[in-house]
């Protein structure tokens, strides 16, 4: 990410010298005015930056919601001792249930 923004702003610097160096060396205009290249230069990077911002974060993935079958889990049993080794585990089963079936529901009531 970083290369491509300092290769869009060195393509920039070379574009915006090159053109102040062909109006300052022109014979029948003035030379344009620095600010208006910096203005420039500063108005393409934020829009560079502008269009990496939407097009560099995916889209977000549905969450699942369906059915989810029994299985084992290595349960802590003390989690606030967690962190200093103050805890014990067990291997509990976990029965089937189904995921998203409350956030479904609220769709429905509310689509009703």
């Amino acid at each position: 990410m970083i290369s491509v923004a300092a290769a869009v702003v060195g393509g920039v610097i070379a574009v915006a010298h090159a053109r102040a160096t062909a109006a300052a060396t022109d014979d029948e205009g003035e030379a344009e005015d620095p600010g208006g290249i910096l203005a420039e230069v500063a108005r393409i990077l934020n829009q560079a930056a502008a269009e990496q911002d939407v097009s560099s974060s995916p889209p977000p993935r549905p969450r699942y919601a369906g059915d989810v079958s029994g299985y084992w889990r290595y349960q802590c049993l003390n989690p606030r001792g967690h962190a200093a080794g103050n805890c014990r585990h067990e291997w509990r089963w976990v029965n089937d249930y189904t995921k998203g079936a409350a956030e479904q529901k609220e769709e429905e009531d509310a689509e009703a």
